[in-house]
């Protein structure tokens, strides 16, 4: 099944070929109708380009999206982890502190000052075994200490770089997200552009390009069948959608495999409700798995996936 646009581009060649036609053997001249179909047509093809464009942009930011949620999500375990470590290093942090305070007041705990302040060898012999209890203890709290602080300053430093690359990918997300809004923008003018080049046609022309020629159209070939047919309609029905898109690489299945539809209606958000409102109403006839419509990433176009089988 050939695409709008596709059948729009052979009617203009075939109007053109009947202008040559009526003028053969005469001087040739430019057909202003004939200049004005083509004129059309590179229009509408430019707008099929914008909205490639659009789509590729979109990807973008859903990945640059996805990397920066992961990129939160790493940088709030990273600090979690922090809060842990730092509360594991406390109590060995006390146990230092009273070390340093009971070396600072004089307190004294080798062998040569137990040997000279003992009042007899017995009394020697219970201070040599509890100084040597107590450095044991002494320095595996030290060790402690040192293991706790090592592992605190790891964790504080991937804290530090998952943070760094939370913000880049914010900041990279922010980027696309505003080249993306740039090139709407650009599309929509581009739109506009074309339904002027196309109510600037006779109305014969209008009736030889067919129903709907000033919607822009791009990914047709591939659709599953009830999804052709529901862009059909679409493009039938209401001559105020800006353009429709169907298959393109996405995240998501729909769009790849041939079995959703985008229908642009940019700001005239009544447009959306009557559209998104007859789909549901016709889910039957056109196989409607479900519609997507004034929800997150949703507000300038309706999301329509479909059955795969149709025909």
């Amino acid at each position: 099944m050939s695409s709008p646009v596709a059948y729009r581009r052979t009617v203009a060649a075939v109007v053109g070929l009947a202008a040559l036609g009526s003028v053969w053997g005469l001087p040739a001249y430019a057909d202003p109708a004939q200049d004005n179909v083509a004129k059309f047509n590179e229009l509408s093809r430019q707008a099929e380009q914008l909205i490639e464009t659009v789509q590729a942009a979109q990807l973008d930011l859903e990945q640059k999206l996805q990397r920066q949620s992961e990129a939160d999500n790493k940088h709030a375990q990273d600090l979690a982890a922090l809060a842990t470590a730092r509360a594991e290093l406390a109590p060995h942090q006390a146990a230092v502190d009273k070390i340093a305070a009971a070396v600072y007041m004089g307190g004294r705990a080798d062998d040569v000052h137990a040997l000279l302040s003992a009042a007899s060898p017995q009394s020697l012999i219970d201070k040599l075994a509890i100084q040597r209890a107590t450095t044991e203890t002494t320095s595996d709290q030290l060790r402690s200490f040192r293991l706790a602080t090592e592992q605190a300053r790891t964790i504080e430093a991937a804290s530090a770089k998952s943070a760094a690359d939370a913000k880049a990918a914010a900041e990279g997300a922010s980027r696309v997200r505003a080249d993306l809004q740039t090139k709407q923008s650009e599309l929509q003018t581009q739109v506009a552009v074309v339904k002027a080049s196309y109510a600037s046609l006779t109305p014969a022309m209008q009736a030889a390009l067919g129903p709907g020629a000033a919607i822009p159209t791009v990914g047709m070939v591939g659709l599953v069948p009830n999804a052709r047919m529901l862009a059909a309609y679409i493009i039938a029905t209401y001559p105020g959608v800006q353009s429709i898109g169907g298959v393109r690489p996405d995240s998501r299945p729909d769009h790849p495999s041939g079995r959703a539809i985008d229908i642009m209606i940019g700001a005239n958000t009544a447009l959306g409700d009557v559209i998104n409102a007859d789909i549901q109403s016709q889910a039957g006839r056109f196989g409607v798995d479900y519609t997507m419509w004034r929800v997150a990433d949703h507000f300038d176009h309706i999301h329509v996936t479909v059955s795969g089988v149709r025909w």
